[in-house]
């Protein structure tokens, strides 16, 4: 029990100290950011890559291949947060009833080990 509680129970404690739906808001947040963020980075690698077609479109000024770009831009935007946050909401529900259901398991031991002392005095 001691090295659960020094270890793992540590972080259960951590997890369990919010409401669940706070614990995975916070998680779906943390990857909304993150997911923008890997977003811009790729789209950037790729639009460089295309750097010789984009500047065509541009000087071309053909406003029709320019919404098309983003609406395809887009599109891999919603696509790809879409199921990050998906894959997330899973994991941080699964975490969150584990880490509950090892605290309650914890406490129910604490209980038990604190009601056979008093018995014994």
């Amino acid at each position: 029990m001691a090295a659960y509680e020094a270890g793992k129970g540590k972080k259960d404690r951590e997890i369990c100290g919010f409401f669940r739906s706070d614990y995975v808001g916070f998680q779906l947040l943390k990857t909304w950011i993150a997911t923008t963020i890997a977003f811009c980075i790729l789209a950037g690698i790729w639009l460089l890559y295309r750097m010789d077609e984009m500047t065509s479109i541009f000087y071309a000024m053909d406003l029709d291949a320019l919404l098309a770009l983003g609406r395809q831009g887009l599109i891999a935007y919603i696509v790809l947060c879409g199921a990050y946050l998906l894959v997330s909401w899973l994991l941080a529900h699964v975490t969150y009833a584990k880490a509950h259901k090892a605290s309650v398991a914890f406490d129910r031991m604490l209980n038990e080990i604190d009601g056979s002392e008093e018995e014994e005095e």
